[in-house]
């Protein structure tokens, strides 16, 4: 443990030892070590800048790699039978909350700009949209590893995903 320093000195972990600053970061960054080592090294003389990368990549060596964690399947949120497009973009996006919104961002505003600026039908807009939905879920599925993995198993060839 690294003791706290006084105000005024230089070095060392502001605010006490490492559990207490990651501890403040997980509060800041929402559980993100990775942000508050990041936060530390740049505090951190060169010197003890290589060292910390040194130990980070013993620590990299003796840790077995971890396993993948397969693709959740997406939640079943029915459809309401009247809904604004609005709304439908945030019951998607629960329905399939581990696609990484950015890949969609093109195709799904490019839908929302035909409903609101050329007026297309809410129902329209909505259908198409439940087809990026599911074809981009359907994407990530085929590049699991873990399905893939399981697809090698059992001798299958080309064994595809759902």
């Amino acid at each position: 443990m690294i003791p706290p320093l006084g105000p005024g000195q230089q070095g060392g972990l502001p605010g006490g030892d490492l559990g207490s600053v990651l501890g403040g970061a997980r509060k800041k960054g929402r559980d993100d070590p990775a942000k508050a080592i990041a936060e530390i090294a740049q505090r951190l003389s060169a010197e003890d800048q290589a060292s910390l990368l040194k130990f980070a990549r013993f620590l990299e060596q003796q840790s077995p790699a971890p396993e993948p964690e397969p693709v959740p399947e997406p939640e079943s949120i029915p459809r309401p039978e009247s809904e604004s497009v609005i709304k439908a973009m945030r019951r998607l996006s629960a329905t399939y909350h581990m696609l990484d919104r950015s890949k969609l961002l093109n195709e799904t505003s490019a839908l929302m700009g035909q409903h609101v600026m050329q007026g297309r039908p809410a129902v329209e807009v909505i259908d198409e949209l439940e087809v990026v939905f599911r074809t981009h879920y359907e994407k990530t599925v085929a590049q699991d590893p873990t399905r893939q993995a399981d697809a090698g198993d059992d001798g299958a060839a080309g064994g595809a995903a759902r």
